[in-house]
């Protein structure tokens, strides 16, 4: 099973990021170059900038994660109030998370992973659980494993801890997705005003080429618009930094 800190693109992906990234690059140093050679030279920065859309692959996915653990929090929770132990809940919470999410779906992979590893292997539950806890690189998710843990050492009321425990990790996700939300109109906003300058830059060479034409001859022209480019690359990363909610803790 994947640890959510990284992503492992697949082949399909693969040829997929390179497709996009190699286009906009190619399109970026025309606009910024207008030479084929600087176009050439700045699409080869794809290379190293997959690694950068592979962890945001991974950010979503954990996010996913987190999110659908709160529909599996429910389901758990249901299912104590009834009896049941925690292989029995999970069990049912797979068949719960199924009716919801798409097969595929992280959460439904691991709940599969679980059961059969409890009711085939007869692994044990806290070996899983544990396991699930550290690749998931989720507070969330550790706080109720580790509340699990505890109140099955100390003997508590196993139904009042998972139903307490789940309120409470039910609320700080919802908070967190809220924030998410909030957020999601700024960092659209800072795209568009991103785009900007591209966009001028095309209509001023379609409507006045004379006016632009000092910047895309001789050296001083290319460093101005070197400069430019990795501006926009420095706003690109602050605003992600500003409206990234998992770093402001």
């Amino acid at each position: 099973m994947p640890d959510y800190n990284s992503y492992e693109m697949t082949p399909k992906e693969t040829r997929r990021y390179y497709l996009i990234a190699v286009s906009i690059l190619l399109l970026l140093g025309q606009i910024f170059y207008q030479s084929l050679i600087c176009s050439a030279l700045l699409s080869a920065l794809s290379v190293p900038c997959k690694g950068l859309y592979a962890r945001h692959l991974a950010e979503n996915r954990r996010a996913a994660l987190e999110h659908s653990f709160r529909d599996l929090l429910c389901s758990l929770s249901a299912s104590f109030s009834t009896g049941r132990q925690m292989p029995e809940a999970l069990k049912e919470g797979l068949e719960a998370m199924r009716l919801i999410y798409p097969a595929d779906a992280p959460i439904v992979r691991e709940l599969e992973h679980m059961t059969a590893r409890l009711f085939r292997s007869r692994d044990d539950e806290t070996a899983l659980l544990d396991d699930f806890a550290n690749r998931s690189r989720s507070e969330d998710i550790r706080n109720f494993v580790d509340a699990y843990f505890i109140c099955r050492t100390t003997g508590g009321d196993m139904e009042i801890m998972i139903a307490k425990a789940s309120a409470l990790i039910i609320d700080k996700i919802e908070i967190k997705r809220e924030r998410r939300t909030l957020t999601a109109q700024k960092r659209l906003e800072a795209n568009i005003l991103l785009l900007l300058p591209a966009v001028m830059l095309v209509f001023l060479q379609l409507l006045s080429p004379a006016y632009i034409a000092a910047l895309y001859d001789g050296l001083w022209g290319r460093l101005v618009m070197t400069a430019a480019l990795g501006l926009m690359a420095l706003s690109y990363a602050w605003n992600r930094r500003l409206t990234n909610v998992e770093t402001q803790r």
